[in-house]
């Protein structure tokens, strides 16, 4: 086309696509440096009149760069636009409101849609780790419908409740996890004073804001994806066979001075398998598990909308499959594992004038939980799935066979306590199921009210939700049968396992609490030309009412006043003031509300006069904050720390002669324990820095977060107080800790013709110090928790292994329980007095709570075809998980093959064997066996094809994408015990570490199509 062909205005026409290759429609094409413009339609295409050849279009579509094109000789464009990695006009949302994100002076993080369904994981929450500073997730077990993530903000700041407050669409919930994420469009991490301190008493562990999709303005999209994934476990203990087992069974006698168990002959049946009724070899892990299990995800939502009304409706179901196998079980009992969820959500948004606007925000979910199960109800309560994994973990190999020759179960009570048939345990005890049945509802009111003052609105939010739970047991029993070894005499066992009994009656509980929240008031935004004001002020209710009896029965409330101020100066100078009122009826009148402040401010240089012709930079801002937030999320069970308990006790007070006494009631203290009036929530002042920066057309950017906090008014149990004070202290707020650390985040993302490539790199580092929490006065120095991490190991510090019987008689005494033999472990004398006790413990080792958290995520793009990674790690975190023959039935594992011999002293890698009865101090918590947890894994890795436009619009599809995605791919670490390092049973401590669900490694197969 020459140039002359301009001479009069001309047409421009063109399609407006995504890096993927998906058209997008509502793209605003502007003529630059006019006021000529168009939007692209349904299909991405565009039309405008241009005067010449030099004309330049511009590009502008929410969520993606900005991007400007020369007209050139063409009469047609081919536009791709990048999306956009947190432009600085992308809206944030925060607490009670929104703010653009290059007006923010808090430290703020969001992870979008689109990043956290690259996950195929159940839970969310699983989702989210490497995608977000400061925040860390530890999974810990991974039994379906109960492996959510264990979240904590910027580390510890408490040995109280670490918990962060949940907020979905505006209300506070006490979960996020089982929502679709195909419902979410965002997830927010506020995480300093500026952010937290609108929340006042509840945000001082920080605050994690889900806000739900919403429909937009054009014609109905309906979208559909769907997932298939295969999970297998990402690692079990590996135990040894029966011959290696029984071996060193008699090795461990012999070191005890003991006859041996297993004599030659028994050894090699073990060894050639000739007798496998008498001397069997069964991998009961293996045995009873499946190396491969299904998880399906569907989803179906339906969006669009008009001026008047917009809407977003979505249905959504989850399948996940379990460890077990579909074993026969004569009384009907499924032995695998299970959970089933269906989500629903409809999200409406309603002009009903021009100033007034109504949303309705409703959403739900069934969940259904089932597991073979045991005997509930006592200490060691076997109707949780972490008791069954114990039962076949401590199940050795030579134990006896899956069943007799005849087919009745085998057993054998001489291999050590509570040592049942794994086979039995899963078809034959019992089952359980839990149902969570939620509906989380919102109704919100905005209208404008401009009559009275330009940008002023009022708002009214009201949020009332339900929440149901239930759980079903029944139990069964068998009878199980013992085998002579030698002989192959068949008995019934003498114990509880002799009789076959069906499933017996139901065991049913239930339990539910209704929430509400009301929040009224008003938002103010408005510009006096490069002034900037908004504000917001809010008057906030909110009430839990839970089951229960006596004080327990009385509702959870928290109610008060929050309020946020900002100021601009052509966003170039910022100062913000956020504060709320509120309190809690959980304590005294007279000690209920706490006032909650923090100031902030920033200053955007980029924007000053003296950068302007710098053209290579594209935003540099550094803000602060200050102030203080509050955390009433006590620990203590008690309903109201502030009352003191009193019963009357009949017979307690006796008068009179000895042959005529009269006996009088007395009052007392219930519990033993008094109420303390002064009780109140935690505080902690924060101090937050930050700097923000974007170089090279927004191709670099560099994010870095300083921040600390001093938390005191812990609640805390006093133990220093004197004996003859008669009754126990009630607990005081005297804790006090200090956390400090930093976050950053590099961002890297450039295009070479249709190849685009980004990398993603993020850390972040929070370390904690006890500064006081009341411990006896006599605590020895060494042992003190203050000056040390939250949640620190303390252990034994071990000097290597005895070398001989002279090297024991010549080193120091110990009142350590256990025998002493050549390669237990030595320990060191901490506190010098001469003899080895458990007054030697010291700080070992880190906490369960990472300091350290980082991933680095590279993506390459070619036009439809797209590879993305996460890697991401941890550092400076130990985990007491142990793996040792000193269990119920003397399982031993491959590691154990290094251990200690005179042979092998000088390679050696583990202690000596100890026979299962004999005490050893080599189990004592201490550094050899406290386990470094750090570890770097391949977190996630998706590969995905958007198909080419004209082959999906000759199918009448909108966009059709299909992807290969993994979770927990492989994992580097120097955890010693096989199992995912992040794995460890701290929920029923009835049982050991290692009696946990094993998280899962997941390779998906997923589909989404857009007609």
């Amino acid at each position: 086309m020459s140039s002359q062909a301009f001479s009069q205005q001309t047409v421009i026409t063109g399609t407006v696509k995504d890096q993927a290759g998906v058209t997008l429609p509502g793209v605003s094409v502007l003529l630059k440096n006019t006021t000529t413009g168009t939007i692209t339609n349904e299909s991405g295409a565009f039309s405008i009149k241009v005067p010449n050849s030099q004309a330049i279009l511009v590009f502008r579509y929410l969520g993606f760069d900005p991007l400007e094109r020369t007209v050139g000789a063409n009469s047609t464009l081919a536009v791709v636009m990048l999306e956009s990695t947190n432009s600085l006009t992308e809206v944030i949302v925060v607490g009670y409101g929104e703010q653009k994100k290059s007006t923010l002076t808090g430290a703020i993080a969001t992870v979008n849609t689109k990043e956290i369904l690259k996950s195929p994981t159940s839970n969310v929450t699983n989702s989210l780790v490497g995608r977000v500073t400061g925040l860390t997730a530890v999974q810990s077990g991974g039994q379906p419908g109960n492996n959510a993530a264990t979240i904590s903000i910027r580390g510890a700041a408490t040995y109280g409740n670490t918990a962060a407050i949940v907020i979905v669409d505006g209300i506070e919930r006490s979960s996020f996890g089982d929502i679709d994420p195909n419902e979410i469009e965002s997830v927010s991490v506020l995480k300093d004073a500026s952010s937290t301190a609108i929340f006042g008493i509840k945000g001082a562990n920080g605050v994690i804001i889900v806000t739900t999709r919403s429909g937009k303005e054009g014609k109905p999209k309906i979208s559909y994806s769907g997932n298939t994934s295969m999970q297998t476990y990402t690692g079990i203990p590996k135990a040894l066979s029966a011959y290696d087992n029984a071996f060193l069974i008699n090795e461990a006698n012999r070191n005890d001075g003991r006859a041996e168990t297993w004599r030659a002959d028994e050894l090699q049946k073990f060894k050639d398998g000739s007798d496998p009724y008498g001397y069997p070899d069964v991998n009961w892990f293996e045995e009873v598990t499946r190396k491969s299990y299904l998880q399906t995800q569907h989803n179906v939502n339906v969006s669009g909308g008009t001026k008047l009304i917009k809407y977003f409706t979505s249905v959504g179901y989850l399948f996940e499959d379990g460890i077990f196998k579909e074993l026969d079980s004569p009384y009907g009992i499924r032995t695998t594992p299970s959970y089933t969820r269906y989500n629903f959500r409809s999200n409406l948004d309603l002009n009903l004038t021009k100033n007034l606007q109504v949303s309705v925000r409703l959403g739900g979910r069934l969940g259904k939980r089932y597991q073979p199960s045991g005997l509930g109800g006592n200490a060691f309560a076997y109707d949780n799935v972490e008791g069954m994994i114990s039962r076949i973990l401590q199940t050795p190999s030579f134990a006896f066979p899956i069943t007799l020759a005849d087919g009745r179960i085998a057993q054998n009570p001489d291999v050590g306590t509570n040592i049942w048939n794994p086979l039995a345990v899963l078809t034959r005890w019992g089952t359980r199921n839990d149902d969570a049945n939620t509906i989380e509802s919102n109704f919100n009111v905005n209208y404008k009210l401009d009559g009275i003052t330009k940008g002023l609105s009022f708002k009214g939010i009201f949020g009332y939700d339900s929440y149901f739970t239930s759980n079903m047991r029944r139990n069964a029993n068998w009878a199980a049968y013992i085998q002579d070894r030698t002989t192959g005499v068949v008995t019934l066992d003498p114990g509880a396992r002799n009789i076959n009994e069906p499933l017996g009656g139901f065991i049913s509980t239930s339990s539910g609490n209704i929430s509400s929240n009301l929040q009224l008031g008003f938002n103010y935004a408005r510009s006096f030309g490069k002034h900037n004001f908004s504000g917001v002020l809010l008057a906030t209710r909110q009430l839990n009412q839970q089951e229960g009896t006596g004080l327990n029965a009385a509702p959870r409330a928290v109610e008060g006043i929050v309020s946020r101020s900002t100021y601009n100066f052509n966003e170039k100078y910022f100062v913000e003031f956020n504060a709320a009122y509120n309190g809690s009826e959980a304590f005294a009148p007279g000690y209920q509300y706490g006032f909650f402040p923090a100031v902030s401010g920033g200053w955007n240089i980029s924007r000053e006069n003296f950068l302007k012709d710098v053209t290579w930079i594209d935003n540099l801002k550094i803000r602060g904050s200050y102030g203080q937030v509050g955390n009433d999320g006590l620990t203590n069970a008690n309903r109201f720390l502030f009352l003191s308990d009193y019963n009357v006790q009949n017979g307690g007070a006796v008068f009179g002669l000895p042959n005529s006494s009269v006996s009088s009631p007395i009052v007392v203290v219930t519990g033993n324990s008094e109420g303390n009036q002064l009780v109140t929530w935690e505080t902690g002042t924060k101090r937050n820095i930050g700097f923000e920066s974007r170089f090279f057309k927004n191709s670099l950017e560099f994010i870095v977060d300083l921040f600390d906090e001093t938390r005191s008014g812990i609640l805390t149990q006093k133990n220093s107080g004197q004996v003859i004070y008669g009754l126990t202290y009630p607990a005081l707020n005297i804790g006090e800790v200090y956390n400090k650390g930093y976050e950053a985040e590099l961002n890297y993302r450039n295009r070479v013709g249709a190849f685009n490539y980004s990398l993603n790199t993020q850390i972040s580092f929070a370390r904690n110090k006890i500064i006081s929490r009341d411990e006896p006065i006599s605590t020895p120095a060494n042992k003190l928790q203050a000056g040390n991490r939250v949640g620190q190991f303390y252990g034994l510090t071990s000097l290597g292994f005895y070398t001989s019987q002279a090297d024991i008689d010549a080193y120091l005494p110990t009142t350590i329980p256990g025998v002493r033999i050549p390669g237990d472990l030595k320990y060191k004398d901490i506190d010098g007095d001469g003899v080895i006790t458990v007054d030697d413990t010291s700080p070992i080792g880190f906490s369960r709570t990472p300091e350290y958290t980082y991933s680095v995520a590279p993506t390459l793009s070619w036009k439809g075809i797209s590879l993305s990674v996460l890697f991401q790690g941890v550092a400076n975190v130990s985990s007491d998980y142990i793996l040792a023959e000193n269990n119920n039935g003397a399982q031993m594992y491959e590691f154990q093959l290094e251990r200690w011999t005179p042979e092998t002293a000088a390679t050696a890698t583990w202690p000596a064997l100890h026979s299962r009865t004999v005490s050893s101090g080599n189990y004592r918590l201490n550094d050899f066996t406290l386990q470094n947890a750090a570890y770097l894994k391949v977190r996630n890795a998706e590969l995905a094809w958007n198909l080419p436009q004209k082959w999906v619009k000759s199918l009448k599809l909108n966009s059709l994408r299909v992807a290969l995605s993994g979770q927990n791919l492989y994992t580097w670490t120097k955890f010693k015990f096989y199992v995912d390092p992040e794995n460890v049973n701290t929920s029923f401590t009835n049982f050991s570490r290692q009696s946990v669900y094993p998280t899962s490694r997941i390779y998906n197969l997923g589909l989404n199509v857009t007609l």
